[in-house]
């Protein structure tokens, strides 16, 4: 047998033995995860035929102001600016006043694009500039169950687009969308 068949051969031979030794990591590996996660046999549960009752949303004792909607009105009321409209709306059980809204119209903006591969994808820090950009809206004093729409508008920026909470796209694919709450202020009605 000469030099080359031996080589040959003791190269398959390293393969198969290879290959053997993954094959028993890997069931041993399957057998540790059954041993640390075992899986769940029996489910219990009550049957009842009753309908499911859906949750009432319970009312804050006091005014609870909501951001019912926001939309953004492109090149209005000119070319080069663009409108913010929101409608705020008391869900609570008193009165609700000097209620403001800070609006903050590139909050969130997604910075990069998915079709350049250089350009990684990443959302507008909270303090970049452009984030901070905004202004406060005053609303009328809102009763309960009472909701007001206000608008505001701001200057278009360069490469910039708004963001709409909720239907605009504020995350990046294959991670968490970032949630966006409103910075909403009131107060009570102290008048009673």
């Amino acid at each position: 047998m000469t030099r080359t068949k031996k080589l040959i051969i003791a190269f398959w031979v390293f393969i198969v033995v290879m290959l053997l030794w993954q094959f028993y990591s890997y069931n041993e590996s399957l057998k540790q995860q059954a041993i640390d996660h075992p899986t769940q046999t029996q489910f219990f549960f009550i049957h009842t035929n009753a309908p499911p009752v859906a949750a009432v949303p319970g009312h804050k004792n006091g005014p609870d102001v909501q951001q019912v909607s926001y939309t953004v009105e492109n090149n209005a009321p000119s070319d080069g600016n663009f409108t913010v409209h929101v409608t705020l709306k008391n869900v609570g059980n008193a009165k609700a006043v000097s209620v403001q809204i800070h609006i903050r119209p590139y909050r969130g903006m997604r910075l990069g694009d998915e079709d350049v591969g250089n350009s990684p994808l990443r959302i507008l820090p909270e303090d970049d500039p452009l984030s901070q950009y905004g202004d406060w809206l005053n609303f009328p004093d809102l009763a309960p169950g009472e909701s007001s729409t206000q608008s505001v508008i701001f200057l278009n920026h360069q490469g910039a687009t708004p963001v709409v909470p909720g239907k605009s796209d504020v995350g990046i694919p294959g991670q968490p969308m970032e949630k966006l709450t409103p910075e909403i202020i009131f107060d009570t009605d102290k008048s009673k």
